[in-house]
């Protein structure tokens, strides 16, 4: 097994417990979004309602108070000119201030702006109106509408008071003076109050000309305040009757949600704006309180899923180190069985292991036939050798004869044995008597190339005889690893006993074919 394919389960845990963290913080982080476009779009609702409800009233209220601009206005024109007229006229607007809240005062003024009649108790003499915009408006234009002023301080009391006026015409159509009603501040501003715009919020009541008519909170500078440079007012409120928008306020730098409706009536619009992190307040707590939780939670998940990977790590580790245990076991058996195979000093393979490649090919070469050919080598007087020059120096000469041998035998399927002290022996399956009698020589010529001193040697050097034998047949011919052995051995006795340092070859003796049959 492979080691890496092992921590696949660790990477896995990992990967899950990473996976399991990132889904809740997407959903809670999506969750958290969501409720936050909530607060946002509810709060966008509110207001623009708030805005409706507010310009509906401001509708009603204006509209209470015109009808009774218009009853005051047809008593001025029928009103005349005795003490009792004056005291009916009198009386009449001061019934009218009484039963409509939102007034504070009903006037009527000549052309030249004198004060003709009052709701107030005294008539004041001493005061002259034709310096306000209203009366300004009423003289130079000839309508049959009611105006709305800018927000003056009322010269007999010297309060705030939002006006709203209409003129009088003479029987020959001609300025003759203006109904004046003052409508109380107090009386939006308790209103006002009753909505929940929070500390930062506002509501404004202005006219289509940018001018301010009153603001909750009041500030110094509200009343009659232009909004001409106001980009809310320059960009939405100018161009569409009703609309919300998030706006940053360029008097303080608030961020507001800011919702206008225009009024059906009069050319007046409400603007009822909240701070943004006013609203968001309760869902910024709200999404901290969440957030400490899912914290602890991704701890939590975090300390139990850190223990779940150290033990499948662990185990993995553990499989691992089976694994490769396993590994060098198995190598540690394959080296064993190379070197249980092997000849230690010459690197050839043992008499032991040839012995079962011979039997294998010769039970091969007796199912399909061929040739086959063995070579016994011996180095020649190898003994008087070791005593000439010790045992090192003959293990070294084994070793390089080995190396010689090996080289001549150059097939891959050549197989190159150590077969007993100096004797070695050369298997070559698919080799007849030529190609082997061809490697024996080259056997031979190699050794004597090595050039190792040997003064016992007929040719003054290390040199080797090589025993012959080969079988050529047809499948079906079968016989014994030893009998070819002993072939090949009483043909190195023969190079022997020759003169060494040669290759004689011994003819295989052959017995009659043994059919094999399969029942």
């Amino acid at each position: 097994m492979d080691v890496c394919a092992i921590k696949v389960a660790s990477r896995s845990a990992k990967r899950f417990v990473i996976v399991v963290c990132l889904i809740i913080v997407g959903l809670e982080g999506w969750s958290s979004w969501h409720e936050r476009r909530t607060v946002i779009e509810d709060s966008f609702r509110s207001t623009a309602n708030m805005a409706v409800a507010l310009s509906q009233h401001a509708d009603q209220a204006l509209d209470e108070v015109d009808i009774v601009l218009k009853a005051a206005l047809e008593q001025s024109i029928s009103t005349g000119k005795s003490a009792a007229d004056r005291t009916r006229l009198h009386n009449f607007l001061v019934q009218n201030v009484s039963d409509v809240p939102q007034l504070a005062g009903l006037f009527i003024y000549d052309e030249k702006g004198a004060w003709v009649a009052t709701s107030q108790p005294i008539l004041e003499t001493r005061f002259n109106n034709s310096d306000r915009d209203y009366f300004i408006h009423h003289k130079e234009q000839r309508l049959n509408t009611a105006f709305i002023g800018k927000p003056v301080r009322s010269k007999s009391t010297g309060h705030w008071v939002l006006t709203m006026s209409r003129r009088i015409d003479k029987p020959d159509g001609s300025f003759g003076g203006v109904v004046l009603a003052t409508l109380d501040i107090n009386f939006f501003e308790r209103f006002y109050h009753q909505f929940d715009i929070g500390k930062k919020g506002a509501i404004l009541f202005g006219t289509n000309a940018a001018t301010v008519l009153y603001r909750r909170p009041l500030l110094a500078d509200s009343m009659g305040k232009v909004l001409t440079n106001s980009p809310l007012f320059q960009q939405h409120v100018k161009l569409a009757d009703s609309g919300a928008v998030e706006i940053r306020s360029t008097q303080d730098g608030v961020v507001r949600i800011n919702s206008f409706k225009h009024l059906t009536n009069y050319p007046l619009f409400m603007i009822v704006a909240v701070s943004k992190d006013e609203v968001l307040h309760n869902w910024t707590r709200h999404a901290i309180e969440k957030a400490v939780g899912i914290s602890f939670l991704l701890l939590a998940v975090c300390y139990g899923g850190s223990k779940m990977v150290t033990q499948v790590a662990l185990r993995e580790r553990a499989q691992a180190e089976a694994v490769t245990a396993q590994e060098n076991l198995e190598k540690m058996f394959q080296l064993l069985q190379v070197q249980s195979r092997r000849d230690g000093l010459t690197g050839a393979i043992n008499r032991r292991y040839f012995d079962e490649l011979l039997e294998l090919e010769v039970a091969r070469f007796g199912r399909s036939g061929g040739a086959l050919s063995l070579l016994m080598i011996d180095v020649d007087h190898f003994k008087k050798y070791n005593d000439n020059y010790g045992h090192v120096a003959g293990d070294q000469c084994l070793q390089k004869v080995a190396t010689a041998i090996a080289e001549a035998a150059r097939r891959e399927v050549d197989v190159v044995a150590r077969y007993g002290g100096e004797e070695f022996a050369v298997l070559l399956p698919a080799c007849g008597r030529a190609g082997a009698t061809v490697v024996a020589e080259r056997i031979c010529a190699a050794v004597r190339a090595l050039a190792i001193t040997h003064p016992s040697s007929e040719d003054g050097v290390v040199g080797v005889s090589v025993g012959i034998s080969s079988i050529e047949s047809d499948k079906g011919f079968t016989f014994q690893p030893r009998e070819i052995v002993e072939v090949a051995d009483k043909a190195l006795y023969v190079a022997k006993e020759n003169g060494r340092g040669r290759a004689v070859y011994r003819e295989f003796t052959y017995r009659p074919p043994v059919l094999v049959w399969s029942a």
